[in-house]
């Protein structure tokens, strides 16, 4: 398989319209988990996960680990969020899910102390810079003690701006942290009222300068365009106030609006939302000022510095891309610590409980809190693989999947490559006799391209097809 390096995608060489982004853009996943988290269940306990820990250590398939830690708090309520918030009654809230967090954290160490080798760590949330330089460095610590961190892995965190205050970049970095993930939003006082998001600029861009005096590694911003009273100007002044700023990585995030499913966004007016061309109109602008600002578009609208480790692992073809995204790991099995947390062991994704108490009363009784999980079939593994190559390399070899799998490629995708048809007269892929090309255009609609793999979503609507004609 060849990779493309789309350095030179321009705004000016994308002829895309509303229209195209209505047709082929309304649905969104990311596609870092499949399937998701609907489709696993509860029969996959904490016996069934550990089941899977004995193959590990029994030589049945050995990787490098990656732990994701949740925290699962937040200060208030972000409308626009599509994450679990929790908003701690006192700190004894926080102490209290800290104690048991360290727990899990030894009892994980326990069962997977013949190889603990970590080479990623993402702490996530909510908003783990809500804790205090003390707590964040004792479940470091704990980590450290229970699981060995390789010397040259990313090791990140989730940077809300307004807590710096309490909690300096320096003393991140020294407890082993080297990428931080800054979230922005809209630096506009309207937009930020309206999602309930008060941050200013001056602490966002002290964020940003601190930890590159701080000498992280690398320092992701997300932005997010299409929130409520955002316009085009509104988005323009703050994309050119983080350029400016110069961060590592820019990860643009469209809004995606489902108040059925996150509670938090049935505050937000619809009204409010601005309208696919003005969105569009964003997002082309975007790319006009990042790519003359010499970032690269790796995909999923992410943007990098043409120097960044990501650029260059795409451009080698040894870029990956799984849970936590875009990587230059290859597959680890990853450990999740905390509640709502997703793993992966071999051929397999489970949960830990989602709610506190449940979380709690597991480790009272010293066992690991799954909640659920799923394993793979080997179609699953076929379907994730093919999405995984298109989201990194935008090209997909029929004959590097028959390498891996016993497919005949063209017979068993015979649908989806008739489906593709439709994308390729809208230009958003080229088809040959042995080979997918996503295009620059398809680049910008990836999630889109890859639901025509999705043996789920296929299943979910034929159903829904079949209830219309009863």
């Amino acid at each position: 398989m060849h990779p493309l390096f789309f350095s030179g995608l321009s705004s000016d060489s994308l002829e895309i319209n509303s229209d195209l982004l209505r047709h082929f853009g309304g649905y969104y996943s990311d596609y870092h988990l499949y399937p998701g988290t609907d489709y696993f269940v509860e029969a996959f306990d904490a016996y069934t996960y550990l089941s899977w820990l004995s193959n590990r250590k029994s030589g049945h398939f050995r990787r490098l680990l990656s732990l994701y830690v949740h925290i699962p708090f937040c200060t208030s309520l972000c409308f626009y969020c599509n994450s679990s918030q929790i908003i701690p009654d006192n700190n004894n809230d926080i102490k209290t899910y800290l104690d048991y967090l360290t727990r899990e954290i030894r009892l994980q160490g326990q069962f997977l102390k013949e190889d603990p080798r970590v080479e990623q760590l993402y702490f996530g949330g909510g908003t783990p810079t809500l804790l205090s330089e003390t707590q964040l460095s004792h479940i470091m610590k704990e980590i450290q003690q229970n699981f060995l961190l390789v010397k040259e892995g990313k090791y990140c965190i989730e940077i809300d701006s307004r807590q710096i205050a309490h909690l300096s970049m320096q003393a991140l970095k020294q407890m082993g942290f080297n990428c931080a993930i800054i979230g922005v939003q809209d630096f506009d006082h309207q937009v930020q009222k309206t999602i309930q998001r008060l941050q200013t600029e001056d602490s966002t861009l002290c964020a940003i300068q601190s930890a590159q005096q701080a000498g992280f590694k690398t320092i992701r911003v997300e932005l997010i365009f299409g929130l409520p009273k955002q316009t085009v100007k509104k988005f323009e002044y703050t994309l050119e106030r983080i350029i400016d700023a110069s961060p590592n990585q820019i990860n643009l995030l469209n809004y995606l609006h489902l108040p059925e499913k996150f509670k938090s966004q049935r505050n937000i007016n619809l009204e409010d939302l601005p309208d696919t061309e003005t969105r569009l109109e964003m997002l082309l602008l975007a790319i006009a000022r990042l790519t003359d600002a010499c970032y690269s578009h790796i995909g999923m609208n992410l943007f990098a510095t043409r120097d960044d480790q990501l650029v260059i692992a795409q451009r080698q073809g040894r870029l990956h891309y799984s849970l936590q995204g875009y990587s230059v790991y290859p597959d680890c099995d990853r450990i999740a610590l905390g509640t709502s947390g997703i793993g992966r062991i071999g051929p397999t994704l489970n949960q830990n409980q989602c709610d506190l108490l449940q979380y709690y009363d597991k480790l009272e009784q010293n066992i690991l809190p799954i909640l659920r999980g799923i394993e793979l079939s080997a179609d699953d593994l076929i379907r994730r693989s093919v999405m995984q190559a298109l989201i990194c390399h935008s090209i997909l070899s029929f004959e590097s999947v028959e390498t891996y799998f016993p497919i005949e490629f063209k017979h068993y995708f015979a649908t989806e490559l008739t489906e593709l048809l439709m994308y390729e007269q809208a230009g958003l892929v080229t088809l040959d006799a042995d080979e997918i090309i996503v295009t620059p255009i398809g680049q910008l609609l990836l999630s889109g391209i890859c639901r025509v793999f999705d043996k789920y979503l296929r299943a979910n609507q034929q159903r829904k097809n079949n209830s219309m004609h009863l």
